[in-house]
């Protein structure tokens, strides 16, 4: 019964969420919401399977908390709420400028990165195939330190580089069928070829997020464009529920044929412990009082991310470590080692952290999501949307484990950006932007802000969210 409860208060508050900001399906809290009622949703009908009573403090950790999440967010929403957001610049000004050259050259170095990489990976982890030798690198990068240092010069920097060109050219997608602004066929093959390097690197998550970053980017730029999100159809929700199955279907086939990894399970234990089972792994670790412990980290879980890369760049080796995240298994049906971001929060910081971390996470969601949904930033503005893609399959997943502060706000993710500037120079300095990258760099040199480039003559400046 307390299951039910909590699938009705996560649905309500979806609704409410979609309802209150005017039919938003991109927005923060409705995505937050969502991912939690579709875990609830899949925990209930695998309960009666695991013989699962959700106990009250589970109720209170996940309701209560999407609840702190979209009411932070609502109050962040107020100034300028019922205001319009549309482009206050010529669509030249601020979206990313593409050169076939330049794109057909990306395409080729992906394609090269994904060959090198799969004969870096068959030459280090031999095997009778190709799939087989993926596998094999697949177990040891997930669960030891031992695949750190597989990739060398420079290609362990062009894997990085390729994993953000997948946003770019979901962006170039997104541009192409919106403002006709590109080749889509090419920017579909960018898309495939960075989405293969993620699977082939163990992230089959990171490939799947590229198509999503590319549907935000859509939504986003139908709403700057006609100052409305596209009404979403019965057809389109029949559509997106039948690609939705199909995907479940076969996530177990890609893991196996693509990855090499094989299971004992059967399909429904192996899905379940992708969707559903977090909310009872969550229960299990609260009930067995493993967060009243110690630790010897601050923000050991939550923040592993940025401590590895603190231990890897100054040679502390106890700031490397993997996470601790036990295989769980309920009523004799394992499911798996994942538990919700919440975990992580209540690992490190009990349930006053996991309240702060909340509020936290709604705010600088909610403070990217309002900057994406402008268009009055100049060229390097469409930066914020990728960015915001990023923050919402972050959230979209928080029913999983800890995305957003493993993911997006952490150090690596500064790296990222890094990579996502430098190839937005390139598209600028080969399609047509030269001066504006001049007038940028001349900007910089001279100390001035950055954004702070005058308002064009004519153009009114859009409103906030």
């Amino acid at each position: 019964m307390t299951l039910v409860c909590l699938l009705l208060v996560l649905a309500s508050l979806c609704f409410l969420m979609y309802r209150w900001s005017g039919k938003d399906p991109i927005s923060p809290p409705f995505l937050f919401s969502l991912g939690f009622a579709a875990c609830a949703l899949f925990t209930l009908l695998f309960s009666e399977r695991w013989q699962y009573s959700m106990s009250g403090t589970v109720f209170l950790v996940v309701g209560g908390s999407v609840l702190v999440f979209c009411l932070v967010s609502y109050g962040m929403s107020l100034p300028g709420r019922h205001e319009e957001t549309r482009a206050g610049q010529k669509e030249a000004d601020w979206l990313l400028p593409n050169h076939r050259g330049a794109l057909v050259a990306f395409v080729l170095l992906e394609a090269a990165v994904l060959v090198w990489s799969v004969y870096q990976i068959s030459v280090s982890f031999p095997a009778s195939s190709i799939a087989g030798s993926i596998g094999r690198f697949n177990s040891v990068v997930k669960f030891t330190d031992a695949g750190a240092n597989v990739y060398g010069f420079p290609l362990k920097q062009l894997v990085s580089a390729s994993g953000v060109l997948g946003y770019v050219f979901g962006l170039l997608l997104a541009q192409a069928l919106v403002f006709k602004k590109a080749d889509p066929l090419l920017c579909l093959i960018g898309l495939m070829l960075a989405a293969s390097i993620e699977v082939v690197n163990a992230s089959r998550t990171m490939a799947v997020g590229f198509f999503f970053s590319t549907a935000i980017a859509y939504l986003l730029l139908r709403r700057i464009r006609d100052g409305r999100f596209p009404e979403i159809r019965m057809r389109t929700v029949a559509c997106i529920a039948i690609l939705l199955a199909v995907f479940l279907a076969t996530f177990p086939l890609v893991a196996q044929v693509v990855q090499g990894r094989v299971t004992s399970s059967d399909h429904t234990t192996y899905m379940s412990a992708y969707i559903g089972a977090q909310i009872p792994n969550l229960d299990t670790f609260i009930q067995s009082g493993m967060h009243e412990a110690k630790r010897s980290i601050w923000g050991y879980m939550t923040f592993r991310n940025s401590i590895r890369w603190v231990g890897m760049h100054f040679g502390i080796p106890e700031f490397v470590y993997q996470y601790d995240l036990p295989f769980n298994q309920i009523n004799g049906y394992a499911t798996g080692n994942v538990y919700t971001t919440f975990y992580a929060f209540i690992y490190d910081f009990g349930y006053l952290g996991c309240f702060v971390l909340t509020v936290l996470m709604a705010a600088i969601s909610w403070l990217v999501y309002r900057q994406a949904r402008k268009a009055d930033g100049g060229p390097f503005h469409s930066m914020w949307i990728i960015i915001y893609s990023i923050v919402a399959y972050a959230l979209l997943l928080s029913f999983f484990s800890n995305k957003f502060y493993e993911g997006f706000f952490c150090i690596p993710m500064l790296n990222r950006l890094l990579y996502l500037f430098a190839i937005y120079c390139v598209f600028l300095f080969f399609g047509g932007g030269k001066t504006e990258l001049m007038r940028l760099c001349t900007k910089a040199a001279h100390g001035a802000p950055s954004g702070s480039a005058p308002q064009r003559e004519g153009g009114a400046r859009s409103s906030e969210p």
